[in-house]
């Protein structure tokens, strides 16, 4: 991940005409990301129903848009948010089962 963007480094983009493009990038990476986490976590239908248990909590897996909340808050404070890391742990459980064989995912789900 990249550094920061400082106060200095937003005044130096907004004077040289480039800070529009530079959220609008990093927006759309984003949202590309969320996108990727969202199929992926939706393409599991067990992983996909602990969207809907705490402490995440949606109505329905379908809810969910792929958004993670940051490690920490605009002040540089950990976020204490307690659906963080069991979106990450879901996230992560989904990539797992990407990338082992085939075999193995439906014996796992069989077993479920």
């Amino acid at each position: 991940m990249s550094d920061p963007l400082t106060f200095a480094d937003a005044r130096t983009l907004k004077q040289q005409g480039d800070l529009g493009r530079f959220i609008k990038h990093h927006m759309a990476e984003a949202e590309r990301a969320a996108a990727h986490r969202r199929g992926l976590v939706l393409r599991y239908p067990d992983i996909a129903a602990k969207l809907t248990e705490p402490p995440i909590g949606f109505t329905s897996p379908e809810k969910w848009n792929g958004y993670i909340p940051p490690a920490t808050d605009c002040t540089g404070a950990m976020n204490t948010a307690r659906c963080r890391p069991a979106l990450l742990a879901l996230v992560a459980e989904a990539e797992r089962r990407l990338h082992q064989p085939q075999e193995v995912a439906e014996a796992i789900e069989e077993a479920a």
